[in-house]
């Protein structure tokens, strides 16, 4: 009665690792994909700072007060990480 279900668990364990090793694989390309796209558009994506269109346009207005409350609105964070934020990608634009 053990033998099976060791057979059993041995074979979940390996279409387990497949899935995973095919989802991977097809994250990868993805992640290519999206990588060209952004590069043939001359899109420069930062992975540390991720923020709402409202809050790039706030700050590109010169608004950063009203981009430091849509950052505390949008993500929850607190005031001194949202104005660290904010601060950090204005002076990227500058």
């Amino acid at each position: 009665m053990e033998e099976p279900l060791l057979i059993i668990i041995i074979l979940g364990l390996v279409f387990y690792f497949f899935h995973i090793q095919n989802t991977d694989r097809k994250l990868k390309i993805i992640e290519n994909k999206i990588d060209t796209l952004l590069e043939n558009n001359g899109i420069v994506f930062d992975e540390n700072i991720h923020v709402s269109k409202d809050v790039l346009t706030a700050i590109t207005l010169g608004k950063k007060l009203t981009a430091i409350r849509l950052y505390r609105q949008e993500t929850g964070a607190g005031l001194k990480e949202a104005h660290e934020v904010v601060n950090r990608i204005s002076a990227k634009s500058e």
